[in-house]
C-alpha cells in the first residue's frame, strides 16, 4: 500500500470515526436521549437530538428546528446528574433521567411528558436501560383520593368519592427533584376560586413526594 492510499483510508476511517468518539463521549442521559427511540419522541428526531447536544454545549440559547415546524430547546442538562429537560413548543416539555442504582449502573430512564394549555398536566413512562417500556410502572399509581384528607371528609359525614366529583378531572405535574418525584396538583387553577376555597380544607396537602429507593419509588415518610 502506497502513501496516497494508507493517506485516504486513514482520512475515510477518521471520518467515520466521528459520530462514534462523539456518543462515547458523551454522559448517560445524553446518550439516553439521543438513542431515544423516534416513535417516542414524535418532534425530534434523533439526528436533531444529537445536533441540539452539539450546537447546546456552544450556545445554551440554541433553538433545534424539529419535525413541526416549530423550534425545541434545551432548558437544562446535568450530566452529573443525569437529567435533562427540554422545551418542545409553548405548551409542552419533557424532561428525562437517568435512574442508577447503588452500584452506579443505569437501569432505568425515566420520562415525563408535561402540556400545558394552559392548566399543566404530566404523564410519566418508565422504561429500562435499552428504552424497552416497563408496563409495571416504578411509581405508584396515583388518584385524587392521594391529596384528600379522608378521616377528615368521613369525620363530617360526607364521602371522599362526592369530593372527587366536585374537584373533576384532576390535573397533576410531575417534576423530578434530584432523583425523588414530585406531584403537584393544579387544583387551584383548574377550580373556579369559590368552588376552590370551599374544598381546599379537604386536601390533606396538594404536593406528593415518592423517593427514589432500592429501584423503585416509595410514598415520602
Amino acid at each position: 500500500m502506497n502513501n496516497k492510499t494508507w493517506i485516504k483510508y486513514f482520512i475515510i476511517f477518521n471520518i467515520l470515526l466521528i459520530p462514534f468518539l462523539q456518543l462515547s463521549a458523551r454522559s448517560l442521559v445524553e446518550k439516553a436521549f439521543v438513542k431515544m427511540p423516534d416513535e417516542y419522541y414524535l418532534s425530534l428526531t434523533t439526528e436533531m437530538r444529537s445536533n441540539m447536544l452539539d450546537e447546546y454545549k456552544k450556545d445554551t440559547a440554541y433553538l433545534q428546528q424539529n419535525r413541526f415546524r416549530g423550534k425545541s430547546q434545551i432548558l437544562k442538562l446535568d450530566s452529573i446528574n443525569d437529567f435533562i429537560s427540554i422545551q418542545n413548543s409553548e405548551k409542552g416539555k419533557v424532561d428525562i433521567k437517568v435512574l442508577r442504582d447503588n452500584t452506579d449502573f443505569p437501569i432505568y430512564i425515566a420520562v415525563i411528558f408535561t402540556a400545558c394549555a394552559p392548566i399543566c398536566d404530566s404523564h410519566i413512562g418508565f422504561y429500562d436501560a435499552i428504552w424497552q417500556f416497563l408496563p409495571n410502572s416504578l411509581l405508584p399509581t396515583i388518584s385524587i383520593n392521594d391529596f384528600l384528607d379522608v378521616d377528615k371528609i368521613k369525620n363530617e359525614g360526607k364521602k371522599s368519592e362526592d369530593i372527587a366529583d366536585q374537584i373533576g378531572m384532576a390535573f397533576v405535574q410531575y417534576s423530578f427533584v434530584g432523583n425523588n418525584i414530585e406531584i403537584m396538583l393544579q387544583a387551584e387553577k383548574s377550580l373556579e376560586a369559590d368552588n376552590y376555597k370551599r374544598l381546599k380544607p379537604y386536601f390533606k396537602k396538594e404536593k406528593l413526594t415518592f423517593v427514589w429507593k432500592n429501584g423503585g419509588y416509595e410514598p415520602e415518610i
